[in-house]
């Protein structure tokens, strides 16, 4: 009998920490979203060139393919002369557009309207 329970709990420790390992669907969907997409993003003050997911200090001007300029201290200057200041949790792909850094994301500032959100998901 004492064998028996002994085998019973083997198996079950084997089993459940095999689960434990397995990674959940929201663990894969969160590092699909820790992936950085090519641009600039503008982090603790500072612009950031992100390139094969791996980012670097911004220390020369940054074209992207629209005609936008950014400035290594994150201003943007669009092709019709208007400019803007790139704030911290936001990023400019290479395409031009301008967009928050998702929830999740390396970067990322959670702010009031970022918890308003969050609740209504």
């Amino acid at each position: 009998m004492k064998k028996l329970i002994l085998a019973l709990a083997i198996i079950l420790s084997i089993s459940i920490s095999s689960i434990a390992q397995t990674p959940s669907k929201m663990e894969m969907k969160e590092k699909q979203k820790m992936e950085m997409k090519d641009g600039v993003m503008m982090m603790n003050n500072k612009a950031m060139l992100c390139s094969n997911s791996k980012c670097a200090l911004l220390t020369k001007t940054y074209t992207s393919t629209d005609g936008s300029k950014v400035s290594p201290n994150g201003t943007i200057t669009k092709p019709n002369g208007s400019k803007v200041k790139l704030k911290n949790g936001y990023s400019i792909d290479k395409s031009g557009k301008i967009t928050m850094m998702p929830h999740g994301h390396k970067g990322h500032v959670c702010g009031i309207e970022c918890h308003k959100m969050m609740e209504k998901i």
